[in-house]
């Protein structure tokens, strides 16, 4: 290879770099992801037993959250929040705890306990994983899906659903989910409710922020299934926003990873024409380059990535320039 993977992995990607939980926001905060200032700050109303039900939350006592759960379904029909608790109830039974054996070393600052053969020699490593049953995720989805059929302006609800999909790794229901999200917003011209409903300030920014940090999700899955989806997602938002340079940058990179240069290239020219000075942009544009030897267009891209005012980039412009370099 002309380049290392990771330094692919780490400098090509066009999205954001954290994914949003969007459905277990136990202790009532809101969504700490790149669209959070889209949400009124407003202090909402909910009602005593939603913010009953959050303090048993925290306690992890699950009995008696089941309990308080169906006292609460006599009254609670009306309550939008009682389709989200009962929907964490389901998720937090959900997750479980297993030891993992692997052969792959931890990242940086990941817990993992080292096996060692009879003569020192590192054989594997032992890691906790969380899992995601099958029957309580589904019983989760349920209560999603009623309290959307209910609240169909809630947009966390459904973004919900997109969270669970993803835990559950199942990417088809994850994609098919968000284009929903997608075309309603199109529907309702973006007027959507959030977490105890709070109204969202700029509907359209929130969703393409938050589709951004679920399209990293895709990319980080190294799944190619969940790849190929990444182009019909990012198609729908350049729908309601042709000019959009990330969503462009996305169908770029997404052929990137599917090692398609060529087709990457097509929507790199268009990101650039979009925003000359988008660091990324012109990093995938040397990099497309870069793979298919085309050698003076490589090391074009990279010098005018070198002239960026973040350290990252020109550290990495001077790197690349090196790699271009060997190229015959």
């Amino acid at each position: 290879m002309i380049a290392k993977q990771a330094s692919f992995r780490r400098w090509a990607m066009s999205v954001l770099c954290c994914t949003a939980s969007l459905i277990c926001a136990q202790d009532g905060e809101k969504p700490q992801n790149s669209a959070s200032s889209q949400i009124d700050q407003s202090g909402p109303k909910v009602s005593e037993e939603y913010s009953a039900f959050i303090k048993l939350l925290r306690s992890k006592d699950t009995a008696a959250q089941r309990v308080f759960l169906a006292q609460w379904a006599g009254i609670g029909q009306q309550d939008p929040e009682f389709y989200v608790c009962y929907a964490n109830y389901y998720t937090n039974l959900a997750k479980k705890e297993v030891i993992n054996m692997t052969t792959v070393p931890p990242a940086a600052g990941e817990e993992a306990f080292t096996m060692n053969d009879s003569v020192g020699n590192v054989v594997g490593y032992l890691r906790s994983q969380t899992i995601m049953d099958a029957e309580l995720s589904a019983e989760s989805l349920v209560w999603l899906n009623k309290g959307i059929a209910r609240f169909p302006q809630r947009l966390d609800l459904l973004f919900g659903k997109v969270y669970m999909y993803g835990k559950l790794n199942q990417f088809d229901s994850f994609a098919t989910t968000l284009l929903s999200a997608i075309e309603k917003s199109v529907e309702n011209n973006f007027e959507w409710q959030w977490s105890k409903g709070v109204v969202l300030q700029d509907g359209k920014q929130f969703l393409f922020s938050t589709c951004q940090d679920y399209i990293a999700q895709l990319f980080n899955a190294e799944d190619s299934a969940a790849l190929l989806w990444i182009e019909p997602i990012s198609l729908a938002l350049l729908e309601i926003d042709p000019k959009n340079v990330p969503c462009t940058s996305n169908l770029a990179v997404s052929n990137m990873m599917l090692r398609r240069w060529d087709e990457a290239l097509v929507h790199l020219n268009k990101a650039h024409a979009l925003d000359p000075k988008d660091d990324i942009v012109l990093a995938n544009m040397g990099y497309c380059n870069l793979q298919l030897r085309n050698k003076s267009q490589a090391k074009k891209y990279y010098s005018l990535l070198k002239k960026s005012s973040e350290p990252q980039y020109q550290a990495l412009a001077k790197e690349m320039l090196l790699e271009v370099k060997r190229i015959k």
